[in-house]
């Protein structure tokens, strides 16, 4: 099996945050301090010694605008609405510290040569 079929997944855990600001001057995740509740989630990872294990990025836009600031957790897939820094705290100390590993992905099985 090669990689692109079989990935192996660099992190436990993805914490994606849109970022995105409209040009046009609608609601945005931006504009409503998505870049405070990126820099929560980065200092929490940190905290919680998980910063090697599982990532905060800025994403682009999720489709989600009218909920804005969002935040997804993947693997699991989970989507939040977030306000405030103590909210992303919250998210990621309950759903962090008790990983659900039915969703992790499984590494790759190496082929005995024996």
């Amino acid at each position: 099996m090669n990689e692109v079929e079989n990935p192996t997944l660099p992190y436990e855990h993805h914490v994606l945050i849109c970022t995105n600001l409209r040009p046009d001057g609608r609601p945005s995740c931006s504009g409503s301090g998505a870049h405070e509740l990126l820099s929560a989630a980065k200092r929490k990872l940190a905290e919680m010694g998980k910063a090697g294990t599982s990532r905060a990025n800025a994403s682009g836009c999720l489709g989600r605008c009218e909920h804005g600031p969002v935040m997804v957790i993947y693997p699991a897939n989970l989507w939040f609405s977030c306000k405030t820094p103590q909210q992303v705290d919250r998210i990621i100390e309950q759903h962090l510290l008790r990983p659900d590993q039915q969703l992790r992905a499984k590494e790759p099985q190496k082929e005995s040569t024996s």
